[in-house]
């Protein structure tokens, strides 16, 4: 493994509040004073484009959605990682997967997915309360759903017990997924629309708003979240007591947070470069990272499939509250290409991408 020095750097972004669906303007807030914080680059060998991670609380695993690759001759995979001891395992559609189709709960899905119908792309958990086990939501391309599985984990082992699907809607691309609270349904960005001709990419790099975000419900299905239109819709997550939603703008280099109830505030945030998934921290902030890159550096490197994708990477953290940030990692020089997810694993940051087949550890000095 190759480790380097990474210098952590500070400074703030900030946005102007307007009430209404989706009215919002955007502003930035001078540069604050820089932090010295170090991080050490070591890698997690053998998890193909490991686009998004997240954990499963109270256990030392980390789940990975493994996106389908012909360069590693990869379908498409999710993995575990035990933290402890950074054993890595295949969980779906590994020899670890088991069935039980709750039929009630998921009458729409078209049955029990194999090898031949999976590409994950987004996960979230929804934790462990009461006699609710946790379940693990992932965004399956090969047949454009959403894949629900409980989850069985100790402090060895992990293993998934599929219960059913949610097939997404026919104009929907999905992306990023969350979970809502009480254990009322998902949050999906959707960042174009799949059913509109021409190239979605070209759509999404001219600014516009291409995508935005939607919710399922067992009572209502799904349904678009007002005020959420974005351009290239990309990570999500909603607020503990549901009231808010946040979402990156992957092509308009922002994040937004919309409230759920009318008038639907809305605001926003500029980012330095396009922002991915989203991650809460144990303290209620959110982690952030993605890539620098122009379009045509996008449709080159072809998700990790072609050739000259861009490297290095940035982590900021983002007080929901006051929709400000600080940039925790500055890796510029790093070798980690498209970076994509960032998340806190204990006091280390793991960082997902969609090049390449390890995982980027940073652990503090």
């Amino acid at each position: 493994m190759i480790c380097t020095a990474i210098a952590a750097a500070l400074f703030l972004t900030g946005c102007n509040t307007q009430n209404g669906e989706t009215a919002s303007t955007t502003d930035s807030a001078p540069a604050a004073t820089a932090v010295e914080e170090n991080y050490t680059e070591t890698y997690i060998d053998g998890v193909v484009k490991p686009e998004d991670l997240v954990t499963v609380p109270g256990t030392p695993w980390v789940l990975v959605s493994s996106m389908a690759s012909k360069r590693f001759t990869s379908p498409g995979y999710l993995a575990a990682v035990n933290s402890a001891g950074l054993a890595t395992q295949e969980v779906w559609p590994g020899h670890t997967q088991r069935i039980d189709w709750d039929q009630n709960a998921y009458p729409d899905c078209a049955g029990v997915p194999d090898a031949t119908t999976t590409e994950p792309h987004g996960i979230t958990v929804r934790p462990a309360e009461d006699d609710r086990p946790a379940t693990l939501f992932a965004i399956n391309h090969k047949r454009e759903s959403v894949e629900v599985f409980r989850i069985d984990a100790d402090s060895t082992d992990i293993g998934l017990t599929w219960i059913g699907c949610i097939p997404l809607p026919a104009d929907a691309s999905a992306n990023g997924i969350a979970s809502l609270p009480d254990n009322s349904g998902i949050a999906v960005t959707s960042m174009f629309d799949p059913t509109q001709p021409g190239n979605p990419f070209e759509r999404m790099f001219t600014g516009a708003d291409t995508g935005r975000v939607i919710k399922w419900t067992p009572a209502a299905g799904w349904a678009p979240v007002p005020g959420t239109e974005l351009g290239g819709a990309n990570g999500v997550l909603v607020s503990p007591d549901g009231q808010s939603v946040i979402a990156a703008a992957w092509t308009q280099r922002k994040v937004v947070k919309v409230s759920t109830s009318a008038p639907y505030e809305r605001r926003e945030m500029s980012i330095p470069f396009l922002p991915d998934n989203l991650r809460w921290t144990e303290r209620g902030t959110v982690l952030l990272t993605g890539h620098e890159a122009t379009m045509d550096d996008i449709l080159t490197c072809n998700a990790g499939e072609g050739t000259d994708c861009p490297t290095g990477y940035s982590v900021i953290e983002i007080d929901p509250t006051t929709m400000t940030s600080t940039v925790v990692v500055d890796a510029a020089d790093s070798e980690t290409s498209i970076a994509t997810t960032a998340l806190p694993v204990g006091d280390e940051i793991w960082v997902g991408s969609l090049n390449g087949d390890r995982i980027t550890r940073l652990q503090p000095e």
